[in-house]
């Protein structure tokens, strides 16, 4: 098997492994909810989810950028080819779920399930835009 074969096989891996993480993060904290639900006005939801979406219209187009600097990855140029192409990978993975991590914090705070399924959902589409990709690394 050729190392870059072998590499795109990893990067799937390692991108299920990071949808796999918020996803159980997101099951986890809808599983405890029952027990930390508080009324809340809907000012706060409201305010809450703003923030969210705010926080998502920052970061994806970074997240996009830091994917467009550096694939595709050429093999024979780069000496260093699987850092630069996993140092891409984990950056453009975490910027793009950082509105799941914020919705996350804010549901510790007051506990909002739709700030948090918010957060989860926007996050959830772009990683499936950044999914790895065969022409990422030449």
């Amino acid at each position: 098997m050729d190392k870059r074969d072998l590499y795109k096989k990893r990067a799937k891996h390692f991108y299920y492994a990071f949808l796999s993480f918020i996803t159980l993060l997101f099951l986890g904290s809808t599983a405890t909810y029952p027990f930390f639900k508080l009324p809340l006005p809907p000012k706060i939801i409201i305010q809450s989810s703003l923030i969210v979406v705010v926080s998502a219209i920052l970061t994806f187009p970074l997240a996009f950028l830091i994917r467009k600097r550096f694939f595709p990855v050429r093999v024979a140029q780069e000496p260093y080819w699987s850092y630069v192409a996993t140092k891409g990978y984990f950056w453009s993975f975490v910027v793009s779920s950082a509105p799941f991590m914020i919705a996350f914090f804010i549901y510790l705070i007051i506990a909002s399930m739709v700030v948090l399924f918010l957060g989860y959902f926007l996050s959830f589409c772009v990683l499936i835009l950044l999914r790895p990709k065969e022409e990422d690394i030449e």
